[in-house]
């Protein structure tokens, strides 16, 4: 069976087959596979089932019903948040539009920080929750652990506002210009910051504020200004 996985030569009844395997061991799992189908008729719908549906199948018991229950709800999480991720190379005002679908229903201020690669592709992104509702903090700190353990070529941070509008505020950009100073340390692009809120998105890059920020709080922009030079 592993052979033909391989090759991708399995049909519905023998990938059941081989999950039911891991819960009813040491059995012939190839008839209770065809009763399964039979009753749900398909492989998600088997997935999909009802831990009490599930256990009316002859051969299924409480250990095989309920490890079905748990790996549809797997596969069902994985799909909703595969669903949600931004795919291709990152465009300003493409992934503006993702932050509106992806943030309207969140509940609590979260700040998100999306790592990208050397393509410019969003690899993954980390998610910080915060207990505030009336404006979000992030700690520069909480950014560089992140730089280390993942090492990306570019980040693309993004915060929602539960109250107001998207309009950055005082604490947004001291907070752009922290993460932008601690991003030229670490010789990393800082592709934008971008809000949400009810009345929309802000884009500190298609504003023209992240170029802006990028030019004055560069590590050499700042050591210049202080009568200083990175090559000395």
């Amino acid at each position: 069976m592993i052979e033909r996985l391989k090759k991708g030569g399995l049909v519905d009844h023998e990938y059941l087959e081989c999950l039911l395997f891991y819960a009813i061991p040491r059995r012939n799992t190839n008839d209770i596979a065809h009763r399964l189908l039979a009753k749900f008729g398909s492989l998600p719908k088997v997935l999909s089932a009802s831990y009490a549906e599930l256990i009316s199948v002859d051969g299924i018991g409480e250990s095989a019903a309920a490890y079905l229950t748990y790996l549809g709800a797997v596969f069902q999480k994985y799909y909703r948040e595969d669903k949600n991720q931004y795919t291709g190379e990152f465009d300003a005002r493409k992934f503006a539009l993702y932050v509106n679908e992806l943030y309207a229903d969140e509940k609590s201020e979260v700040a998100d920080v999306y790592l990208l690669n050397e393509h410019n592709e969003i690899l993954r992104r980390k998610r910080f929750t915060l207990d505030h509702i009336g404006h979000v903090t992030f700690e520069p700190i909480k950014l560089a652990e992140l730089v280390m353990e993942y090492c990306p070529s570019g980040i693309v941070l993004v915060h929602n506002h539960l109250l107001g509008s998207a309009a950055p505020s005082d604490t947004d950009e001291e907070m752009t210009r922290k993460c932008q100073i601690l991003c030229s340390m670490h010789n990393i692009m800082f592709c934008d910051h971008v809000i949400y809120a009810k009345d929309g998105v802000y884009s500190y890059y298609l504003s023209g504020r992240m170029q802006e920020i990028g030019a004055e709080y560069s590590l050499d922009s700042i050591m210049k200004a202080r009568g200083g030079d990175l090559n000395e």
